[in-house]
């Protein structure tokens, strides 16, 4: 069978690893008997018994594994807070998106534009790219502050 590269996002940066074409969804959770996996930006966990295949997870996928079936996201924008729950393989950009969007701050296109999330009480900018239970607590919780750009530009 040939090798597949795929992305494991946890806690930290996601690190690639080759696995075999013929191997379940189980075998990407390292062993934890709490864990569960999503491909990005995925509502459901993925079922541990399908091979890879069957779950759709081909070469350099993208793949969350966590214990967290939902992360609760806090968001803190001119002394208010917006919470929501997110799959814990949603990107940083969809909660960006739901923050600046109407049934977050309601942000005009231009404000957005000079807008980003940075971790709360950080002067940390997560990737866009980055999963949000990458940035969960032992509580499945996150919290940003939604920022102005300047502060990380320049």
């Amino acid at each position: 069978m040939s090798q597949l590269e795929i992305y494991i996002h946890e806690a930290g940066a996601p690190t690639l690893r080759q696995i075999d074409s013929g191997a379940h969804v189980r075998d990407l959770l390292g062993g934890k008997a709490d864990a569960h996996a999503w491909l990005q930006d995925a509502e459901d966990p993925l079922d541990p018994e399908r091979t890879l295949a069957e779950a759709g997870i081909d070469d350099r996928k993208h793949v969350h594994v966590s214990r967290c079936r939902r992360v609760d996201v806090s968001v803190r924008y001119g002394g208010d807070t917006r919470s929501k729950e997110f799959s814990p393989a949603a990107t940083i950009n969809r909660v960006f998106d739901w923050a600046t969007g109407t049934q977050g701050f309601s942000l005009t296109a231009t404000e957005k534009a000079k807008h980003t999330l940075s971790i709360c009480g950080q002067n940390t900018q997560p990737d866009r790219a980055d999963h949000v239970g990458s940035y969960a607590d032992h509580d499945c919780k996150a919290c940003f502050d939604l920022a102005p750009k300047e502060r990380f530009e320049g």
